[in-house]
C-alpha cells in the first residue's frame, strides 16, 4: 500500500509527543487516513523517544514498516534514526529525508539512501520566543512543506491546540511559515501527498472505550492510575463534565473494583480499568461479582510483566490472567478490540452482555492500542441499550437466584418495593440464603453453579459471527486476537500479491470462543497463530477447544509487530517446516 511514514525522535520532555500529536492531527485535516506509534521510556526527562505517524489516502491499519522522513531533536535521534544496524524492535531505519538543526547537530555519519536538511530551527524559534520547544513547530512546518501540503490547514489545527494561550498560537504559527518557507526555497518538495476533501476522526484505543462506554450510559469510573489504562481515565477525567460523569480515583485497585461493583449493584452503570499488575489486586473481587451475579465491565490494558515489567511498553500476556482470575469456576466473557473503531463498538457491546448476562465482561487492550492514534471508520452512535431481566415491584414469585434454563435470573434494584432478598459472597440458594452456615447442602450447591455456568451456553447462542478476512478457499489461515489484527491484514493482502494462499481469522470476542470457529479451521494446511506474547495463550485455546494442530509466532520484545518482520516470518513459516517462531528470542 502506498503510505508515507514519519518519525519525530528526541528524549521524554523534548514534546515529541505533543509534535507528533498536531502532526497527527494536522494529515488528518488533509483528508487522509493515519496510524501512529507512540515510542517512549519510563523517565519524565531524558532517554529515548519517539514517535511515528503513517498517511495514505487509503486506509491505514497498523504504524507501517519503513521511514520516509525522520525528525530529529537532537544528536541521538539523527544517528540512531538514520543507522541501519539499529533496530528498535522491527522499526525500520531511514531512508528518505532527515529534517534536524544543523547548528545544534554536527556529529553524525552520513548513511546512502538518506537526503540531510539541516535548518536552523532553534534561530528560527528564537525570533519569536526564548522556549526551546517552538522549534518543534518549526520542524512540522518544514515537514509540511517537504509533503507539498498547503500551510493554511496545518496553521488551523496549531491555532486550536494552542488557542487558549492567546499569543502562544499566533507565535507558533509565525514560527511554523518560516520553517515551511525556508524548507520549500532550500529544498523543495520531497514526496507530495494529495489532499482528500472528506472529514476524518481520529482517537487512540483509550478515548474510543471511554466514548464507546459513554455512548453506552456509564455513569461511573473507579480507578487508580496505572499505565497504559490511564489514557481512559484521562478521558473520562477531561469530558466528566460534558457527560455528567462521577470519575473517582480510588486509593488502589481494589477500592476501585469494589465502588464499581457496588454502583452496578445500585443500578447504575458503571466501570474499573487498570493494567495487569493493578488487575491482580482486582482478582478477589471478580470472584464476588461472579457470586452475586451482578454486572461489571473491566477495561484491562495490557503492557509487559511479570511484575512492574515494561511499564511503558505492549505485549499481549494477560489473557492467562483474565481467565483465571478468581478462584473457583464462574462464567466471564472477554473482548478483545482489534482497533481503535472496535474499541469504540465494543465498549458499548460489553455494558449490554454484563446487564444481560449478569456477570463480569473484559476488555482487553494492550499499550499499542490504548495510546496510539488512528482513524476513525464508521462509526455508530445508535445504540439500545439493554437492562437484562429486572423484576417487577412487589412480585410475589421472586426469586433472585432463581434456577432458570438461560442460567439468567431477573434482578432487583435496591429500593424496588416487595423485593427483599440477600445477596452473599457464599454460596446461596434460589433466594440469595447461604447453603453453609450450618450444614452444606450439596444438591444446592450443585444446582447453583450449574445455573451460573449456564449463561455461557445461552451466550454462546447468541454471538456475533467470527470474522474472517480473505479466508474462502484460502489453504493457510493466520489466527489473531486484539491489537494484531491491522498489521495480520496487511501481511496477508502482501502475501496473496506474492502468490500464498492465505487468509485471516480475526477474534474480538476471545472467551468464550465461538462454536463457529471450528468451521474456519477446518479444511487448511497450516494454521498460524499470531500473538504479542512469548507463551502463545490464545493458541493454546484454541488448540484445546477445537483439537487442531498449529503453529504459533509470537513477540515479546516490548513493541508491536511490523509488517515487514510479521511478513518475512510466516513467509519463512509457509516455505519450510517450522513449528514456533519467536521474535525477541530462540525458536
Amino acid at each position: 500500500m502506498e503510505s508515507t511514514v514519519i518519525r519525530i525522535g528526541g528524549a521524554a520532555g523534548d514534546g515529541v509527543q505533543s509534535a507528533g500529536l498536531i502532526l497527527a492531527k494536522s494529515l488528518s485535516r488533509n483528508g487522509l487516513y493515519i496510524s501512529t506509534y507512540n515510542y517512549y521510556q519510563s523517565l519524565i526527562r531524558g532517554g529515548e523517544s519517539w514517535y511515528q505517524v503513517r498517511a495514505s489516502e487509503n486506509v491505514v491499519k497498523n504504524q507501517g514498516s519503513g521511514l520516509d522522513i525522520l525528525i530529529a531533536l537532537n544528536e541521538d535521534a539523527l544517528n540512531r534514526h538514520t543507522n541501519p544496524g539499529i533496530n528498535e524492535g522491527g522499526a525500520s531505519p531511514l531512508s528518505g529525508i532527515a529534517i534536524f538543526d544543523g547548528e545544534m547537530i554536527t556529529n553524525y555519519k552520513k548513511y546512502q539512501n538518506i537526503k540531510y536538511c539541516p535548518i536552523p530551527l532553534r534561530d528560527i524559534a528564537l525570533k519569536y520566543d526564548k522556549n526551546s520547544l517552538l522549534k518543534n513547530t518549526v520542524a512540522l512546518g518544514a515537514t509540511m512543506a517537504a509533503l507539498g501540503l498547503g500551510f493554511d490547514t496545518f496553521s488551523g489545527v496549531i491555532q486550536e491546540v494552542f488557542g487558549k494561550k492567546g499569543k502562544v498560537a499566533e507565535l507558533n504559527v509565525s514560527a511554523a511559515k518560516d520553517g515551511y518557507d525556508y524548507y520549500l526555497k532550500t529544498y523543495g518538495i520531497f514526496k507530495k501527498l494529495h489532499p482528500v476533501n472528506r472529514k476524518l476522526y481520529i482517537a487512540s484505543g483509550g478515548e474510543a472505550v471511554g466514548l464507546g462506554a459513554v455512548n453506552a450510559g456509564m455513569q461511573m469510573y473507579f480507578a487508580y492510575p496505572m499505565t497504559p489504562a490511564s489514557s481512559a481515565l484521562h478521558f473520562f477525567a477531561n469530558h466528566a463534565k460534558k457527560y455528567n460523569l462521577f470519575v473517582k480515583v480510588t486509593e488502589d485497585e481494589i477500592s476501585a473494583i469494589n465502588a464499581a461493583i457496588g454502583a452496578n449493584y445500585a443500578g447504575v452503570r458503571a466501570m474499573t480499568g487498570t493494567s495487569g499488575g493493578g488487575f491482580a489486586l482486582m482478582s478477589e473481587a471478580v470472584g464476588l461479582a461472579g457470586m452475586t451475579e451482578v454486572p461489571l465491565v473491566i477495561y484491562e490494558a495490557q503492557r509487559p510483566g511479570p511484575s512492574t515489567g515494561l511499564p511503558t511498553k505492549t505485549e499481549q500476556g494477560d489473557l492467562n490472567q483474565i481467565l483465571g482470575a478468581g478462584q473457583g469456576d464462574f462464567p466471564r466473557i472477554v473482548l478483545a478490540p482489534g482497533n481503535v473503531t472496535e474499541a469504540f463498538d465494543l465498549a458499548k457491546e460489553a455494558f449490554n452482555l454484563a446487564a444481560e448476562y449478569q456477570l463480569p465482561v473484559f476488555i482487553m487492550s494492550d499499550l499499542y492500542l490504548a495510546e496510539h492514534v488512528e482513524t476513525l471508520n464508521n462509526i455508530d452512535l445508535t445504540y439500545k441499550m439493554e437492562h437484562g431481566l429486572i423484576a417487577q415491584d412487589n412480585d410475589p414469585n421472586f426469586k433472585r437466584y432463581e434456577f432458570t434454563e438461560s442460567g439468567i435470573s431477573k434482578r432487583a434494584i435496591p429500593g424496588q418495593k416487595g423485593l427483599m432478598h440477600n445477596e452473599d459472597s457464599d454460596e446461596h440458594d434460589e433466594y440469595g440464603n447461604v447453603v453453609s452456615d450450618e450444614i452444606t447442602d450439596p444438591k444446592i450447591r450443585s444446582l447453583s453453579m450449574e445455573k451460573r455456568m449456564r449463561k455461557l451456553e445461552t451466550y454462546k447462542k447468541n454471538m456475533p459471527p467470527t470474522n474472517a478476512y480473505r479466508a474462502d478457499g484460502a489453504e493457510n489461515l493466520i489466527s489473531q486476537w486484539g491489537s494484531t489484527k491491522g498489521v495480520v491484514e496487511e501481511i496477508v493482502d502482501d502475501l496473496i500479491d506474492e502468490g500464498f494462499s492465505i487468509g485471516a481469522l480475526e477474534i474480538n470476542h476471545v472467551y468464550p470462543l465461538n462454536p463457529d470457529i471450528a468451521g474456519h479451521l477446518k479444511n487448511r494446511n497450516r494454521i498460524i497463530v499470531v500473538e504479542n506474547n512469548f507463551s502463545g495463550q490464545l493458541n493454546r485455546l484454541i488448540k484445546s477447544e477445537f483439537l487442531v494442530k498449529t503453529e504459533f509466532i509470537g513477540k515479546y520484545d516490548g513493541e508491536a509487530f511490523y509488517p515487514d518482520e510479521l511478513k518475512a516470518r510466516v513467509r519463512q513459516m509457509l516455505n519450510i517446516q517450522y513449528e514456533n517462531v519467536k521474535i525477541g528470542g530462540d525458536k
